[in-house]
């Protein structure tokens, strides 16, 4: 009979052993999902955010064109939306490597940051929004096409895994053709 006691306290300390590991394991699981399903929460919130601010940049760009708005450094001289020389077929590219980038001052200004460069990072001056994101706006040549421009607004932001962007483009014609 003491024998017996021996082996039942035996196979209770290692059922005890078990239940705890499993349930290490439940629980490790548990917290696992719950930060990942917080982190694509995150990164939801964020794309969604950035997407909202892409699409102002594409409106304030609209809008600039609408109020023939002033558009700074392409030219030697400013020039503004009415300007034929700003919608000629080779304007951009003649002027500034492809891409071009601006920074949106106002629904009235458009002011060239810098020429493009190889890697896919926006220009140091772009304009910083809510200290996370960062826009700018890229006009280009609607290939050869005269009296329409490409307009891309880029919206970037960083967090736990590292660089996003968010990535609009429209087509503007020129209104006074």
């Amino acid at each position: 009979m003491c024998s017996n006691l021996a082996s039942s306290k035996g196979q209770s300390l290692l059922e005890v052993i078990v239940v705890v590991a499993v349930g290490v394991v439940v629980v490790s699981s548990l917290v696992f999902a719950t930060i990942a399903s917080l982190r694509n929460a995150q990164f939801a919130q964020n794309q969604n955010k950035a997407t909202k601010l892409a699409q102002e940049g594409i409106e304030g760009v609209r809008s600039a064109r609408n109020r023939s708005g002033v558009i700074k450094g392409l030219f030697t001289a400013d020039v503004t939306w009415e300007d034929a020389r700003f919608w000629q077929p080779t304007s951009i590219v003649g002027t500034c490597a492809s891409p071009c980038y601006f920074r949106l001052v106002n629904s009235y200004e458009l002011n060239w940051l810098s020429a493009g460069s190889s890697d896919s990072k926006l220009p140091v001056n772009a304009e910083v929004l809510d200290t996370q994101f960062k826009r700018a706006v890229i006009l280009a040549d609607d290939g050869n096409l005269a009296n329409s421009k490409k307009v891309t607004v880029v919206v970037t932001w960083t967090d736990f895994a590292g660089d996003h962007e968010s990535r609009l483009s429209t087509i503007l014609r020129n209104l006074n053709q």
